[in-house]
């Protein structure tokens, strides 16, 4: 097993929590003294500098969200002339690499970074391509999107300062071209979504005359939407390619992504950057505190210890993670995490909370006629939806009609018995399934009519 920074990466809970306060003091002083935004902030909410004594005081200072972030970044642009929004620390000129997010539920937001900011996100990248064994040198093919969204072109960046040969063919060229590009270089690696993992599997012979299995591939890095972790999902396509391991990679919002990759016990996700992202858990309804134990599940909160363009103080990423503290049998050292959903994207159906990705989880677990792409179809947006409720299921091909009413059937009943609300499932053949992706490369799961 082999760590890039061993020293920091094997630091006790102890240890670590002594270095996050040094640095959250750093933080917090700076921000309050150079940003007039967060110091108003800090100060309506009755904190200062003084007030954090201990890690736990700093559970008294307000957190921040997507839609703050927007706000301030409006008035930025309005009143300074640039995206990076009124709570940034530093000068503008000093920003020389700038992300955006996906803007599907609202105006893009903007994230710029520093020499500084791009080297931790390149230290971060280090330890989770040493973690699976990538070394410098070895061909890796991007197959994500390239674009200013975190996982396109920051990834690139931060993979080439590892000294990985990087292949940034993307994903928006389609299979033919990334299978041709694969056949050609023969990387040992490609990183993607899960969904063009699981596309590139399943259409790659079909399409472009290309079995998957003779790339030589070894390792499938996927980001950017859940599923990495499923057996369901991995499993196929770690077959796919023909034996490749598949490692579920992790970032943080307001941190310097990546944060953390799974192993091959896919036991979790490894959280190795807690040195410069410091993570707390908190109950979703209440925002209440929650310990850092075994077991222990809730909404994720993020502070990037040293950023320095726009640093985000109690991050609401807003989602749910179940924390493992538990050794890992792979040897790794760090807390482990597993995504269970989405505070935003969870529906309230006949008082029933759900998860999209729940329902395509039971779909990929129940049958093998299906092929795991889902699309809940609500009549309206907001968490609460009527039962029954229409999900349009892939199949796979040549299945009869007495066939497609057994699995309607078994599947409808496997989300009311597992999930315990009504649906109505409708199919769609692999052969015509319009699989959603946007911008990102992550696929949609759920569609409203009237949005």
């Amino acid at each position: 097993m082999s760590l890039w920074n061993p020293t920091a990466e094997n630091m006790t809970r102890r240890e670590l929590r002594a270095l996050q306060f040094d640095k959250l003091k750093v933080l917090v002083n700076r921000v309050y003294n150079e940003s007039p935004y967060y110091k108003n902030k800090l100060t309506a909410a009755g904190v200062s500098p003084e007030h954090l004594k201990s890690l736990e005081h700093y559970q008294d200072f307000p957190f921040f969200d997507k839609d703050e972030e927007r706000l301030s970044q409006e008035e930025s642009k309005e009143a300074l002339g640039h995206p990076f929004g009124m709570h940034i620390t530093c000068d503008p000129k000093l920003v020389n690499r700038v992300s955006s997010s996906s803007g599907t539920t609202g105006s893009p937001t903007f994230s710029g970074f520093t020499k500084a900011d791009r080297a931790i996100a390149a230290e971060n990248t280090a330890r989770g391509l040493t973690r699976i064994g990538i070394e410098p040198g070895d061909v890796v093919l991007h197959a994500s999107v390239l674009s200013m969204w975190i996982a396109g072109v920051p990834a690139v960046d931060s993979m080439m300062a590892y000294g990985a040969c990087v292949v940034p063919v993307g994903a928006l060229s389609g299979v033919e071209r990334v299978a041709q590009i694969a056949k050609e270089t023969r990387p040992r690696m490609i990183r993607t979504t899960v969904s063009f993992a699981r596309h590139l599997a399943a259409t790659m012979q079909d399409r472009a005359g290309i079995d998957p299995k003779s790339l030589g591939i070894e390792k499938v890095v996927v980001t950017g939407e859940p599923g990495g972790s499923i057996p369901e999902i991995f499993g196929e396509i770690e077959a796919g390619f023909g034996g490749a391991t598949v490692y579920d990679n992790m970032g943080a919002t307001g941190c310097h992504s990546p944060t953390g990759i799974s192993c091959e016990a896919h036991a979790g996700i490894h959280f190795y950057a807690e040195d410069n992202a410091y993570f707390e858990i908190v109950d979703p309804d209440t925002l209440t505190p929650m310990p850092i134990e075994n077991g222990v599940e809730g909404e994720i909160i993020f502070t990037g210890l040293e950023r320095e363009c726009g640093p985000l103080l109690r991050w609401r990423d807003k989602d749910i993670i179940r924390i493992n503290t538990d050794p890992c049998e792979c040897g790794r050292p760090g807390v482990r995490m597993t995504f269970k959903g989405r505070v935003d994207d969870m529906l309230l159906i006949k008082g029933v909370n759900v998860f999209p990705n729940a329902v395509r989880d039971v779909v990929n677990r129940h049958s093998s006629k299906a092929t795991g792409n889902i699309r809940m179809i609500l009549q309206k947006s907001g968490p609460v939806a009527e039962p029954p409720i229409p999900i349009l299921v892939e199949h796979v091909r040549n299945l009869s009609t007495a066939q497609l009413t057994e699995l309607g059937n078994e599947l409808e009943n496997a989300i009311h018995h597992q999930l315990r609300f009504r649906a109505k499932i409708e199919f769609q053949s692999e052969d015509h399934f319009e699989l959603k992706t946007g911008t990102t490369g992550k696929s949609k799961l759920v569609e409203v009519l009237n949005s």
